[in-house]
């Protein structure tokens, strides 16, 4: 029993995955943050279960330790605020 509450609590938060195709390529993404405001400049996520950051710098969206498409990023971030509505 106390197994099984002990891998409860060390979950992620609890949050819906989202599913994005990208350049024929399906991902997983689970965001990490409780809320989402469009003021954010920084945003983690679960990425195919890697822990990733997006970070904000002007009107883009990068990954902070990738140098990863930023064009990805910018499409990780039109999905999340299509689906919340900001």
């Amino acid at each position: 029993m106390q197994g099984t509450i002990d891998r409860i609590n060390s979950e992620h938060h609890r949050s819906q995955v989202f599913r994005l195709t990208y350049k024929g390529q399906d991902y997983q993404l689970i965001l990490l943050k409780k809320s989402l405001s469009k003021f954010d400049t920084e945003l983690p996520i679960l990425l195919d279960g890697i822990d990733q950051k997006l970070v904000k710098k002007g009107d883009s969206w990068f990954f902070e330790n990738m140098h990863s498409d930023q064009h990805f990023a910018t499409e990780i971030w039109r999905n999340l605020s299509l689906r919340y509505r900001l």
